[in-house]
């Protein structure tokens, strides 16, 4: 570590315990906080939130970021955060901590109300709440503008560096184009297939079928825990804390089983970012859709694959019921590969999931540069998702309010889910290049999968997605590979 980057560890270590913090109370407040006391914390977390911005704004600390910029000596790792960090500054210096504090307030407070009005469907009522906050992110939005971006060009980049709309349309319009026919053809060739059946079990069940496809995943409750939340997350706290939640419907065990290889796929890139990462502080600097790589490759590439069938067939065994042993393959199998399209984006299908992602992309792209107001988009997300889905929205909480993530500013995220099912499949054929995946996956031996993605992945990504994806497969972004999984699979 050069001398110049040493000056700024107190200030990134500064960061990270405040980081600690803010993460614990959102935990908290998502999974057991008393209904009385979330005001109280979303103040709480706001205030700290505010103190690690001051961190940033900190002079001495701008002046070392600045004067380690000019360094030639830094690492990669070293380069990417001074360069993430005089990105952030520059935003700060227009921001005074009283306006800051206003646009956290604003998404936080957003995020308040969206939980207590999300289970009535009640969108009227968190309707000004939410105009506040997509207010605030627009605002954020005008002070981050480089020349030629558009204010939904900032969102993106924010998750996905190097992203801009004319690239996402680049690669969704084809997409969409795609799957609208491709998902009817399958639900007719899926006919005359097994059903899914006898999706009801308790929650005291389902917990322990979450935690015995935890244990097969390697992932380590030493360095973490489950709970249950409104919408599942992951988050990683600290080094030696990554937690993650789920829900649970105890009329379709799918939704947690599901749910639980998603954030746990999540968890275990954290739970083995390499020791480096930590001493460079550039552990979290994986984008959203790098993130989003690894859990719906455990979701999807490997949870639902006739491969795991012997594996998941033995967990629901032991867990919900013994008469799970004389379920055939394809019973197991359709548990999870089932086309029909629904309205929840969480529950739906491998194949319908983009197309939920798509249908937020376009209606996120129109609020945010100001082509819709807050108040049009139930109407836009039930139009679209009729037009792109066949499912008809019998109220706002099974449709616009569903998802969390525009409740607190999260903007340009969505995408990411889908360039992750591109990421994903590139990776899974190059790491049958070196194993054999199905095998282990029969076995419910994953550990050398695990062992693959930390060795050849996982120290890559804190770098841009453009130079991590090159890292691990030799080879920029193409979809032709997710292409061909989807030909093959339905």
């Amino acid at each position: 570590m050069t001398p110049s980057y040493q000056k700024l560890i107190p200030y990134i270590e500064k960061r990270r315990k405040l980081h600690y913090l803010c993460s614990i109370l959102n935990y908290d407040m998502a999974t057991c906080c008393p209904t009385k006391s979330l005001e109280e914390i979303g103040v709480l977390l706001s205030e700290v939130d505010v103190e690690g911005a001051n961190v940033s704004k900190d002079p001495e600390f701008i002046r070392l970021v600045k004067e380690a910029a000019q360094d030639p000596e830094l690492n990669d790792a070293e380069r990417r955060f001074v360069e993430h960090e005089l990105e952030s500054i520059e935003y700060l210096e227009k921001l005074s901590s009283e306006e800051y504090l206003a646009m956290r307030k604003a998404y936080t407070k957003s995020n308040e109300m969206w939980r207590l009005y999300k289970p009535s469907g009640d969108f009227s009522s968190w309707l000004p709440y939410w105009e506040a906050c997509v207010e605030a992110k627009r605002k954020e939005c005008s002070l981050k503008r480089k020349d030629g971006e558009t204010l939904y060009d900032v969102c993106l980049r924010t998750y996905e560096p190097g992203s801009s709309e004319k690239e996402i349309d680049r690669v969704f319009i084809p997409l969409k184009a795609y799957l609208i026919p491709k998902v009817k053809e399958a639900i007719k060739k899926q006919a005359s297939a097994p059903k899914a059946k006898n999706l009801a079990f308790p929650k005291e069940k389902q917990e322990r079928l979450s935690y015995a496809l935890l244990k097969v995943i390697g992932y380590d409750l030493d360095m973490g825990a489950l709970r249950e939340s409104e919408h599942p997350f992951s988050d990683n706290l600290s080094r030696y804390d990554a937690r993650i939640t789920t829900n649970y419907d105890e009329g379709d065990f799918r939704s947690s089983l599901f749910s639980v290889l998603h954030e746990g796929g999540h968890a275990l890139e954290f739970q083995h970012w390499p020791e480096k990462q930590y001493e460079d502080g550039v552990e979290g600097f994986a984008t959203a859709a790098i993130c989003e790589t690894h859990s719906r490759f455990y979701e999807n590439l490997l949870g639902r694959s006739k491969a795991f069938v012997p594996t998941l067939r033995k967990a629901l065994a032991e867990t919900l019921d013994p008469s799970f042993v004389s379920w055939s393959d394809e019973e197991i199998y359709a548990l999870g590969n089932e086309v029909k399209p629904i309205a929840n984006r969480c529950d739906s299908d491998e194949l319908t999931y983009s197309l939920h992602i798509i249908l937020r992309y376009e209606i996120e792209k129109e609020l945010i540069n100001g082509r819709i107001s807050c108040a049009e988009v139930p109407a836009m997300w039930n139009r679209l998702t009729e037009e792109y889905l066949g499912v008809k929205i019998e109220n706002d909480r099974d449709g616009c309010m569903q998802d969390i993530h525009w409740t607190d500013g999260e903007f340009g995220y969505f995408p990411s889910y889908a360039l992750g099912n591109i990421y994903g499949a590139m990776i899974l054929n190059k790491m049958k290049e070196s194993i054999d995946v199905p095998l282990l996956l029969r076995e419910g031996n994953l550990s050398p999968i695990l062992d693959w993605l930390a060795e050849h992945d996982y120290p890559h990504d804190y770098k841009k997605p453009v130079d991590w994806i090159r890292a691990v497969t030799g080879r920029d972004m193409d979809s032709s590979d997710f292409i061909a999984y989807l030909d093959e699979k339905y």
